[in-house]
């Protein structure tokens, strides 16, 4: 077997995560393998982007050719066949596998009924089914298909399917971790301690300053959501001109080409992507310290090297993939179940910070952070 060459960039304190995965794909996607990449994000959370980055830097790493790709709304079964007669079908990883996200399982499902012939590849998501009747269905799908491979990214999903599916169960870590170092953005440092807080049903009690648009706290965290659009005039133009390309290109192959709208097609979900991860990077730099449920809020400020505390969620991924992979985390990374230790863990992360640091911050709340390609704060 050869040996995978490592993504032309990536973030070198990560290298273990990248390393990892490679080796797992490398047996799936042989050298020169032309697929399809089902489930491009066109939503606005920033973790859905840096795993659809990470995905396409490990595609390109494995030599991979990428000769269909779709989102939630653009699927074809008739394109994909006619852009990739023969090869393996990539569904995209990501959030979690179940019902908690009907949309996107029914996505999976469908693709694996209208190809019951090709290698599909489920890339590492999290599992979670709420009612027994969707567990059922997707077992009899999964079940059906006799070359699918569920990648898990925690070793509780890895159990589950193993013991629920028929399909080869393997544990890889998420891919945002590949994520090319050009994409994750610096910021301004603006306030002490920043709180990601999810806003959806994966939330365990809500944001600590209940829900709605950012504020802060009176003598408490900045708390924000980043799946809200951003109110930047320049990005949202940016983001209408990538929406655009996006529609060309699926006119293009309506019209009878769809191999010939497949590069323009990467390139604006690539660019949507990257968009929406610059703006999940300023946010998260905007604070000396983080705290967040969100699992892709912890993988982001691992990769730019940024002190953070990670809470507990509603269904326990969080907890799951912290569990998983407890190296290789810097002392700067703390786990909390309640809003009340979070909150003392985060008061210990800032104190801890060089007492230099904390006076040239409080000085210059404003001055723009800029890291290196290893995703380290220059001084720290």
């Amino acid at each position: 077997m050869r040996k995978p060459s490592a993504p032309p960039s990536y973030v070198p304190h990560c290298a273990h995560y990248v390393s990892y995965v490679l080796t797992v794909l490398d047996r799936l996607v042989p050298a020169g393998t032309r697929c399809a990449l089902i489930g491009a994000p066109l939503n606005s959370n920033v973790g859905d982007s840096a795993i659809w980055l990470g995905q396409r830097a490990l595609l390109d790493a494995l030599g991979a050719d990428v000769r269909y790709a779709c989102d939630l709304m653009s699927y074809d079964a008739g394109q994909l066949a006619a852009c990739l007669p023969d090869g393996p079908i990539m569904l995209t990883g990501g959030g979690t596998l179940g019902d908690l996200w009907e949309d996107s399982q029914l996505l999976r499902e469908q693709v694996l009924r209208d190809f019951p012939d090709r290698r599909i590849v489920q890339l590492p998501q999290s599992v979670h089914f709420t009612d027994h009747a969707n567990l059922t269905r997707a077992r009899r799908v999964f079940d059906a298909h006799p070359d699918l491979t569920l990648l898990l990214r925690d070793r509780h999903s890895l159990h589950r399917c193993r013991a629920v599916f028929e399909a080869p169960s393997l544990l890889a870590p998420d891919l945002a971790f590949a994520v090319p170092p050009d994409a994750l953005t610096g910021g301004t440092i603006a306030h002490d301690v920043i709180w990601l807080a999810r806003e959806d049903k994966e939330s365990a009690k809500g944001p600590p300053a209940g829900r709605g648009t950012a504020r802060k706290e009176r003598g408490g965290p900045y708390v924000f959501d980043w799946t809200r659009e951003g109110e930047d005039t320049d990005w949202r133009r940016a983001k209408e001109a990538l929406w655009r390309s996006r529609a060309r290109a699926l006119c293009r192959a309506a019209s009878g080409d769809p191999p010939g709208a497949v590069p323009a097609l990467l390139a604006a979900y690539d660019g949507l992507a990257r968009l929406q991860l610059a703006c999940g990077c300023r946010l998260l730099a905007a604070g000396r310290v983080t705290v967040t449920d969100r699992l892709h809020g912890h993988v982001l400020a691992l990769l730019l090297g940024l002190p953070h505390v990670l809470l507990a969620d509603r269904y326990g991924k969080a907890r799951s993939y912290w569990d998983t992979w407890p190296t290789h985390r810097p002392p700067t990374t703390e786990w909390a179940w309640t809003e009340a230790e979070a909150r003392q863990r985060a008061g210990a992360l800032l104190a801890g910070l060089r007492p230099e640091r904390r006076g040239e911050l409080r000085e210059k709340p404003h001055r723009t952070r800029t890291r290196h390609r290893t995703g380290t704060v220059p001084g720290d």
